[in-house]
C-alpha cells in the first residue's frame, strides 16, 4: 500500500483538478456573487474608509477561500476563488467595492509580474491610483509549504511518510548535515519575493491602505500539543473501498514540531519585510496556536480528507485540506477589521 500511496497522493494547492489552465480566461470582476454582495448599508464603516471605497483583495489560496464552496470563478475557474472568503466578509462588512484576484496557488510572481493562468494578468495590475484599500496574504508557495505538507502525510505518528523511499519523516528528507534546506529557502528567497511584492503593491497603490496578513497556525506549538500527540490516521479498512476518514491529522510527531517551525520562520521574514516596507502586519500565526489543524475542539484550518478510487490506484486530497474552514475564515475576517478599526483611530 505504501508503494501506491506514495505515487498517487495529489496535493491540492495547485490548479484545481479538472479545472481549466492552459486555456483558462479571465472572466469578469464583477458582480459579485451571494452569499456575501456588498450592500449600501453596511453593518460597520470606517472614517477613512466610507462606504464605496475600491477595495483589491491579493494573494493566495488562504485568500481565496480554498475549498469553502459558492465559488466566484474570478479571475477564472482554474483559482478556485469563493465567495465566502475573507475579502467579501470585509468588503460586506463595510460596505467596500471589491475587485477579488485572489488565486489559489498563486505565488509572490503570480501578484507581481506572471500570468498564472492564461488571460489572468499579474494580480497587481488591479489597483490604480483610486484603490483605497489593499489585502494580501502571500508567501506560502513561494516556500512550498503546502506541496511539502502533503509529502509529509505519514502512516503513523513514527512514520513512514507517505512519500517514499521510506523516510521515517519528511523532516529527514530536508535537513542534510544540519542545514535546513527549507528554512534556507524561506530566509533568501522567500524572504525576497515577499519583499519585492510589498514594495510592487506599494507603488501600484499610493493611496490605499495596504495589510499584509500572515497563515494561522496548521501545525501547533508545544504549548499547543496534547500529550499523546496530534496524529489522526489518514488511512482505515474503508479506504480499501474508497472510503476515507474524514479531517484526519496524518503527521509523525517529529514531524509536526519541524512543521510549526517552518511556520514560524515564514511568519519571521514576513514581518519583517513588512516592517521595512512599512506595511501593517496582522500576525495570526502566535494567536491561533490553540485552533491548528491538530486541534479537535474549534480548530481555524481543516485536517486532512482524502478521495480515491477503491482499488487506491489514485488518491486526492480533499479541497479545503489544512486550509481555513469557515470557523477559521470568519476569525481571519475580524482579525483584518480589526487591524483596519486600530489604524482608523
Amino acid at each position: 500500500m505504501l508503494t501506491v500511496l506514495a505515487a498517487v497522493v495529489v496535493a491540492p494547492w495547485g490548479p484545481v483538478a479538472g479545472a481549466p489552465t492552459d486555456g483558462a480566461v479571465a472572466a469578469p470582476m464583477w458582480p459579485v456573487p451571494e452569499p456575501y454582495p456588498v450592500t449600501d448599508d453596511p453593518a460597520e464603516t470606517l472614517a477613512d474608509l466610507p462606504p464605496g471605497s475600491e477595495y483589491v483583495a491579493l494573494g493566495d489560496s488562504y485568500s481565496a477561500g480554498y475549498g469553502l464552496g459558492d465559488p466566484t470563478r474570478l479571475p477564472t475557474s482554474a483559482c478556485a476563488q469563493s465567495a465566502r472568503d475573507y475579502p467579501h466578509r470585509l468588503a460586506a462588512r463595510f460596505g467596500l467595492d471589491l475587485t477579488d484576484v485572489t488565486c489559489a496557488g498563486a505565488t509572490s510572481r503570480d501578484v507581481v509580474s506572471g500570468y498564472q493562468f492564461r488571460g489572468v494578468p499579474p494580480q497587481v495590475r488591479a489597483l490604480s491610483e483610486d484603490t483605497r484599500l489593499v489585502t494580501l496574504t502571500i508567501g506560502g508557495n513561494d516556500a512550498d509549504l503546502f506541496g511539502t505538507a502533503a509529502s509529509c502525510l505519514a502512516l503513523s505518528s513514527r512514520g513512514p511518510v507517505f512519500s517514499g523511499r521510506d523516510a521515517p519523516s519528511c523532516r529527514s528528507t530536508l535537513v542534510h548535515d544540519g542545514v535546513d534546506d527549507l528554512d534556507v529557502r524561506i530566509r533568501s528567497r522567500v524572504a525576497l519575493g515577499i519583499a519585492d511584492t510589498l514594495a510592487a503593491v506599494r507603488r501600484a497603490a499610493p493611496n490605499a491602505v495596504v495589510v499584509f496578513l500572515g497563515y494561522p497556525a496548521i501545525f501547533p506549538d508545544a504549548a499547543h500539543t496534547p500529550a499523546r500527540g496530534c496524529f489522526r490516521s489518514a488511512l482505515d479498512l474503508g479506504s480499501l473501498v474508497g472510503s476515507f476518514p474524514r479531517d484526519t491529522y496524518p503527521f509523525t510527531d517529529g514531524d509536526v514540531r519541524y512543521l510549526n517551525g517552518v511556520q514560524e520562520s515564514l511568519d519571521e521574514v514576513s514581518a519583517s519585510a513588512a516592517e521595512a516596507a512599512g506595511v501593517p502586519f496582522v500576525d495570526v500565526f502566535a494567536r491561533s496556536q490553540a485552533h491548528s489543524a491538530c486541534a479537535t475542539d474549534d480548530p481555524y484550518v481543516a485536517g486532512v480528507s482524502l478521495s480515491g478510487a477503491g482499488d487506491l490506484s489514485r488518491i486526492d486530497m480533499v479541497p479545503g485540506a489544512l486550509h481555513p474552514n469557515g470557523r477559521g475564515v470568519a476569525w481571519l475576517t475580524g482579525q483584518v477589521a480589526s487591524e483596519l478599526r486600530r489604524l482608523a483611530d
